[in-house]
């Protein structure tokens, strides 16, 4: 499969959209932190490819990295320690070239007869390395949380309000008893 840094761009914007999606790639990080992934060389070089997504046993991130920068494959045996599955692959990862001259753009002409620059492309070898860790560590999250419509919110004003006025009726001091008639209460 190759790669275009479209595909990269896309991902991206689709975490930043959505916060729980963000909150769940902050989990992963923190747990790839404490288990010190960070100290084998070339882990801390990775970009998100794909994910999170979440499976029903899992959580899927596949991070790319230059091929010159791979991995060190002693890290990935910490992470087989905490029963995560880990499969390195090499792809090819297709980007526009930075354009210094005219000899980096192609000419396209549309069909009404106007032209169109575009970049060339450059294609080169990464690396990809996807990650499955089981959901129990990053376990606040639920499936249907995550698969919510993304134009829904929530109108916390009003979630606030009636959680106010929940407290306020759930809370509110008894009556004092008054004595009635012939001393009866």
């Amino acid at each position: 499969m190759t790669i275009s840094a479209k595909v990269l761009n896309d991902e991206i914007k689709k975490i930043s959209e959505t916060n729980s999606l963000l909150d769940m790639l902050c989990e992963f990080e923190k747990i790839l932190d404490s288990i010190d992934l960070y100290a084998f060389k070339n882990w801390n070089k990775g970009e998100v490819l794909r994910g999170p997504k979440l499976d029903r046993h899992f959580i899927n991130v596949s991070l790319l990295y230059p091929y010159k920068d791979m991995p060190d494959p002693e890290g990935a045996k910490r992470l087989i320690k905490k029963e995560c599955l880990v499969n390195y692959k090499k792809d090819t990862l297709i980007r526009p070239k930075r354009i210094q001259t005219i000899d980096d753009v192609v000419i396209e002409t549309r069909p009404d007869g106007g032209q169109r620059y575009k970049a060339k492309t450059k294609s080169e070898p990464v690396w990809v390395v996807e990650i499955k860790m089981p959901r129990r560590y990053v376990d606040e999250f639920s499936s249907e949380k995550i698969q919510a419509d993304e134009d829904s919110y929530v109108d916390m004003e009003s979630m606030n309000q009636q959680a106010d006025m929940n407290n306020n009726t759930a809370t509110a001091p008894e009556a004092p008893a008054v004595p009635g008639p012939e001393g009866t209460i």
